[in-house]
């Protein structure tokens, strides 16, 4: 009776295990249906598996899969776009930053130098300055209010302030330069006409290329207000591009 007990024990916790690796292993079959159609050059296939994957675990893995998908895809814009999702979820990422300047090169999308405070804002997302600035001002809190130990000189307590404070302005100069642009988006179509006014009938002041940035400045309808990496401003359809924040 009680080995029957036992076998039925090890019977359910089995079930229960399978049912909770059940999505995981479906999860990495769908990964290996799209590397597989992407190495055979199936990449709308590619596409719509790593899409489909990254609506349940957005990851900067599976948004460099698709990015790389859509280029080869020949669909420049979505490729930038997933680059750039992906790079702010891992920013430190060579090979996400390295594909993103190799494609932007190709489709003649130059950018200006980045200056000494661009790279320096670009080496963390806005998420890790957030928390880096937090823990700097948490710190410089507890070196000011709590009493010296007997092992700390004032001046030493001092220091460790100034090193604090060091730490919270530079993370939140990082935070600052990085919300700046959260709200940038990516021009999505290869006929994107840039108008004078948010109408429809509007007279267009010259296209704007696919794979562009852009900056939202107002919304009205079913247009906004833009501006890109060159200066250019004008009302573009909110079909014609999308926003790199996914929340």
């Amino acid at each position: 009776m009680k080995y029957t007990q036992q076998v039925r024990s090890i019977t359910l916790f089995v079930f229960l295990l399978s049912l909770a690796l059940r999505p995981a292993l479906a999860a990495d079959d769908r990964f290996h249906k799209a590397t597989t159609a992407y190495s055979a050059g199936e990449y709308q296939v590619a596409i719509d598996t790593f899409a489909s994957l990254a609506e349940d675990d957005l990851s900067s893995v599976l948004l460099y899969n698709l990015a790389n998908s859509y280029a080869q895809a020949g669909q420049t814009g979505m490729a930038i776009l997933h680059y750039e999702r992906a790079s702010r979820l891992a920013p430190g990422d060579s090979d996400i930053r390295g594909n993103l300047e190799l494609l932007r090169k190709e489709r003649g999308l130059f950018q200006e130098e980045q200056t000494i405070t661009q790279h320096f804002v670009g080496l963390l997302g806005l998420n890790q300055w957030t928390i880096l600035a937090l823990c700097g001002f948490v710190l410089l809190a507890l070196v000011l209010l709590l009493p010296p130990s007997r092992n700390m000189k004032k001046s030493s307590q001092r220091i460790v302030a100034m090193i604090c404070l060091l730490l919270a302005t530079s993370a939140s100069m990082g935070m600052y330069g990085q919300f700046l642009h959260y709200h940038d988006a990516v021009v999505v179509v290869a006929d994107a006409r840039l108008r004078i006014s948010p109408f429809e009938s509007a007279a267009s002041t010259g296209s704007i290329q696919e794979g562009r940035l852009l900056t939202p400045i107002k919304t009205h309808n079913n247009y906004v207000l833009l501006k890109d990496e060159t200066g250019r401003s004008g009302w573009l359809a909110s079909e014609e591009f999308r926003a790199i924040a996914t929340r």
